[in-house]
């Protein structure tokens, strides 16, 4: 399968965004907030900074929707605007051992839901897996190509 042995998914997902957050320190100071809330963070992801500022999302599933707002309530990242918050997405996972020494994967990965009008809302990668969010609506769509595209 392309350096992809697995191809799941997660429903019901939601993410949350810091827009122009003081330094890469309010990333940290944002998931411990969460982390002390009991909230389950996953697909982290952060800009590159512009000056001092950085943008950073993550997400989690939407069951967690009355301890984030608690906590957002809580908690400001330095001069940061209000976060924005959005529902109503799926998680794809691709994994695969032999990801680590494979060329391409992602390429073809993007490239598939490119092709079959399905918009990546936010990837995030490690050398075993690459996890890819997009609309709930568009879940089976995805997984339906993204099988096909990996199984030759």
């Amino acid at each position: 399968m392309n350096g992809v042995t697995r191809i799941s998914s997660e429903q019901d997902v939601m993410m949350i965004t810091f827009t122009e957050a003081d330094t890469a320190s309010s990333l940290a100071d944002a998931l411990t907030a969460f982390a002390q809330k009991g909230v389950v963070v996953d697909m982290i992801c952060q800009s590159a900074p512009r000056a001092a500022t950085i943008d950073f999302s993550f997400t989690m599933p939407a069951s967690y929707f009355e301890s984030a707002m608690q906590t957002i309530s809580e908690y400001r990242t330095g001069a940061g605007s209000a976060p924005l918050i959005s529902s109503g997405y799926s998680k794809i996972n691709l994994f695969g051992e032999e990801m680590v020494t494979s060329c391409g994967v992602a390429a073809l990965a993007l490239r598939t839901l490119r092709d079959a009008g399905i918009e990546v809302v936010l990837i995030t990668t490690s050398d075993l897996d690459i996890s890819l969010l997009v609309r709930g609506e568009n879940e089976d769509s995805a997984l339906n190509v993204l099988r096909q595209a990996f199984a030759a």
